[in-house]
């Protein structure tokens, strides 16, 4: 009976185990981390959110990724980052979306940019959208409104199955330098 409690214990910590392993194969292999040193002047690196991060849901974290089109399960990590002094403005964010495929990258960033205030230009004469490039990557240049008159540069791309929403400033040269920290 020692012998049947003891191979029952194994059984379950090797079982256990795999589960894990297997996880982590899925969840981490291409997840990729948020740059936290050598930013851009000006920028500095505030925290990091993440599933683990306790107090945080994730997944309200990266709701604007959820529309018609599935993504399927999403392994997401926020840097948050203040280029004015804090409670001055806003922060940036660097948020990566690493999903199973690349198929699902692509949705994520469909149902990001169909958002409903995405529907009308930031002000009159100013597009919402625009192409640049980012890290050999076409990315789509996205122009809102911060309230004040003023336009904030996002960015947003894939490499593979990693989305990459870079929220930069006001500034569009500063923006695409955060957004080119990235590595992505």
């Amino acid at each position: 009976m020692k012998y049947v409690n003891i191979l029952c214990v194994i059984s379950l910590a090797l079982l256990a185990s795999s589960v894990s392993l297997a996880q982590e194969d899925a969840g981490n292999a291409t997840m990729v981390s948020i740059p936290t040193e050598n930013l851009p002047e000006g920028f500095d690196f505030l925290a990091e959110k993440n599933a683990s991060t306790a107090g945080v849901n994730i997944t309200e974290e990266i709701i604007d990724f959820y529309g018609d089109e599935d993504i399927g399960p999403a392994n997401a990590t926020v840097g948050i980052y203040t280029w004015a002094p804090i409670g001055e403005s806003y922060d940036a964010k660097i948020t990566l979306l690493s999903l199973e495929d690349e198929e699902q990258a692509m949705a994520a960033i469909s149902n990001y940019k169909s958002l409903p205030e995405f529907e009308n230009p930031p002000y009159r004469g100013i597009d919402r959208f625009s192409t640049v490039t980012i890290n050999g990557h076409e990315a789509t240049e996205i122009r809102d409104a911060t309230g004040d008159n003023d336009l904030r540069f996002l960015y947003l791309w894939n490499n593979g199955n990693v989305v990459v929403l870079v929220e930069g400033n006001s500034d569009r040269d500063d923006s695409m330098n955060l957004a080119n920290a990235t590595g992505l």
